[in-house]
């Protein structure tokens, strides 16, 4: 019997071996981005993304920084066109109500230029929070415990369809009450998407922190130690791995915080401006005024309101999941060392510091931004609104 040699080809074992090996979900292949990328393109469109993606990592990009700085323009000259039609518009509201509308242009226009500045000065930082994100995921996959990304995907596709809706009624209604054009009317709505666009891009990356400490919530309640002295410990991963990864992520949170802080003030300032003076014009037009009352500005406005206040219920919903998540840490890892001192087990690494370092999102250093925080903005917002009313009547 005679044994023949089998020829060795380097290419069938080489791409053999590439099969073999564990794929990176990395960079423009992770999960997170295959469930986000329409949103980026619309994000990056209105010059608030000017970062690419470099093998696997997010750098800075001087090409679509291009973006933002066309975009800072074209709102310039917007406002400019804008600004001059406020300011000769005959109002029969009075010189104070009429110079808060003008007011409301200036402040929106002020808040969309400083996010513009803020993304092309901060574009460093930023990439660095994304990549500490991609950075936890493949941890966690290699771990054992990978991400499922399709909440995500539905979450963002629910809310850009929910947004677009509303921004749409607010132009078809728009043209309607005030006899404009389509281009005049969305030449005037842009500086408005803009900032919209802002505040849902810092919303979508609070959120992605929120589910990351979520799951390294869960990944650490599925780790603790068992109770029964007899019974196999079947937790796969340390309490120093535990630790490792949420302080990436506070890290990662925290830097974002430090970036947003000056925002959140700005936003909240800006949203709660206009919601007001808004519900104002409705409340004076519906009852004070039933005579004089328009029914589709009435709707106009109803439309802002909703897109306003839609606005507010994200930027606190998602400070206050991810702080809740990010601080619920420190119970875990508690009773995870109270488990080890029932078995005669030391533990080296200690919890209170994560009782000191509580992530909390500052709106300027003012005030934390959470849902306890809604509240109190609606109170101050009745508040002020019976004065304007007093003042009319």
């Amino acid at each position: 019997m005679e044994f023949q040699p089998r020829p060795f080809d380097v290419e069938t074992v080489f791409v053999k071996a590439k099969k073999n090996q564990i794929k990176k979900l990395r960079g423009p292949d992770s999960p997170l981005y295959m469930s986000v990328w329409p949103m980026v393109y619309i994000v990056r469109v209105f010059g608030l993304a000017p970062y690419d993606f470099s093998q696997d990592r997010l750098v800075p990009s001087n090409v679509y920084l291009g973006f933002t700085v066309t975009v800072t323009i074209l709102f310039t000259y917007i406002f400019y066109v804008v600004a001059n039609k406020s300011l000769y518009l005959k109002r029969d509201e009075g010189p104070v109500l009429g110079g808060t509308e003008n007011t409301k242009i200036f402040i929106n226009y002020s808040v969309a230029i400083y996010e513009l500045g803020l993304v092309a000065f901060t574009r460093r930082r930023f990439t660095k929070t994304w990549n500490a994100l991609q950075d936890y995921d493949e941890d966690v996959r290699q771990l054992g415990y990978p991400r499922k990304e399709t909440q995500t995907k539905v979450v963002a596709w629910i809310i850009t369809i929910v947004m677009t809706i509303i921004w749409i009624i607010v132009n078809r209604i728009g043209m309607y009450a005030f006899l404009e054009a389509w281009t005049s009317n969305v030449q005037y709505l842009l500086l408005y998407i803009g900032t919209s666009v802002a505040v849902y891009k810092f919303v979508a990356m609070t959120f992605f922190l929120g589910q990351r400490f979520h799951h390294l919530n869960t990944m650490a309640l599925k780790n603790l130690p068992s109770t029964s002295a007899n019974k196999i410990n079947m937790s796969t991963i340390s309490q120093t791995t535990i630790l490792s990864l949420h302080d990436d992520l506070m890290i990662a949170a925290e830097n974002l915080e430090s970036i947003y802080s000056w925002s959140l003030l700005f936003w909240l300032a800006n949203l709660c401006l206009h919601t007001v003076s808004n519900v104002y014009f409705i409340i004076v037009w519906m009852i004070m005024r039933p005579n004089e009352t328009q029914i589709a500005l009435v709707w106009c406005l109803s439309a802002w309101v909703l897109a306003y206040l839609s606005q507010l219920l994200l930027l606190h919903i998602a400070c206050h999941y991810t702080s809740s998540q990010a601080n619920c840490l420190s119970p875990i890892l508690i009773e995870w060392q109270v488990r080890l001192m029932k078995k005669n087990k030391e533990s080296v690494e200690s919890a209170l510091q994560f009782l000191n370092r509580r992530l909390n999102f500052s709106a300027g250093g003012c005030f934390y931004v959470n849902l306890p925080l809604l509240r109190s903005i609606a109170a101050t917002l009745t508040t002020y609104l019976v004065i304007l009313l007093q003042i009319q009547s």
